[in-house]
C-alpha cells in the first residue's frame, strides 16, 4: 500500500512522538495499584493502600541523595540516576514513631563492563559498610523473574537509634542498573515488601501486558 505524503508525515510524527514518550528511564505511570514503566517495558504491583510519592517528592529525595553521595565521593554516579518509583507505608508525618517502611526504585546509568546486578551490588558494598551497615549475605544471590536476572543483597543498619533492614535487588537493562530497594523495621516487613518482585511482568513489544488495553492483565 502506497502512503500519501500527508499519511507519511503523520506516521513520521507518530514515530517521533512514541520515541519522545519512551526516551527517559523514569517514563512511567501508576494505574489501579500497578506501576508501568514504558522505557524498561515492565510493570509491578505495589503493596495495597501504600502511599505513592509524586514527582516533586521524588525530586526532593533525589536531591538529598546527591547531598549524601557528595559526602562519599559518589556524586557523579547519583547525577546519572533517575528516581523511578517511591512509595511508603504511611504518608509523611503519619507513621508516628519509628521507621516508615519504603520502596524505592531507581535507574542508574552504568559503564560498559558491568554485565549484571551482582557486579553492581558488590561495588556498592564498600560504601554501605563504610557508613556502618552490616551485610547479611556472603554474596548477592540470584533472583529471576519475567525473563530478568536480578541479584539480591541484604543489610541491617541503625540510624539515629532506629533499627532497619534492607533488601536490594538489581538487574542491568538497556545500559542501566535497575535497583529495587525495600527498607523496613524488621526482616518480616522487608520480606512482605519484597514480594513486589514476584509481581514483575513485561509489557508491550509482545510482553503480554498492554497499558490501557482491554486485554490488560495485572501482575498477581
Amino acid at each position: 500500500m502506497k502512503l500519501t505524503p500527508l499519511a507519511s508525515t503523520i506516521l513520521l510524527l507518530l514515530c517521533f512522538s512514541v520515541h519522545a514518550q519512551t526516551a527517559s528511564p523514569d517514563d512511567g505511570v501508576v494505574k489501579d495499584g500497578v506501576y508501568y514503566n514504558l522505557f524498561f517495558n515492565f510493570a509491578f504491583t505495589y503493596p495495597k493502600d501504600w502511599v505513592v510519592h509524586d514527582k516533586a517528592l521524588n525530586e526532593r529525595i533525589h536531591e538529598r541523595a546527591k547531598e549524601e553521595a557528595a559526602k562519599s565521593g559518589r556524586l557523579a554516579e547519583v547525577q546519572n540516576t533517575y528516581p523511578i518509583f517511591t512509595a511508603s507505608r504511611y504518608a509523611r508525618g503519619q507513621q508516628g514513631s519509628g521507621l516508615n517502611p519504603m520502596i524505592f526504585v531507581v535507574a542508574e546509568k552504568v559503564a560498559p563492563g558491568k554485565p549484571n546486578g551482582k557486579d553492581y551490588l558488590l561495588s556498592l558494598r564498600p560504601f554501605k559498610l563504610k557508613r556502618g551497615a552490616k551485610a547479611l549475605l556472603n554474596d548477592p544471590v540470584e533472583f529471576r523473574v519475567a525473563g530478568l536476572q536480578f541479584f539480591r543483597d541484604d543489610y541491617s543498619d541503625e540510624v539515629k537509634d532506629v533499627y532497619m533492614r534492607q533488601a536490594i535487588f538489581v538487574t542491568v537493562k538497556r545500559g542501566y542498573a535497575l535497583v529495587f530497594s525495600f527498607t523496613g523495621q524488621d526482616q518480616k516487613s522487608v520480606e512482605e515488601m519484597a514480594k513486589t518482585m514476584e509481581t514483575i511482568l513485561p509489557i508491550g513489544r509482545g510482553g503480554g501486558v498492554g497499558l490501557g488495553s482491554t486485554s490488560e492483565r495485572k501482575p498477581n
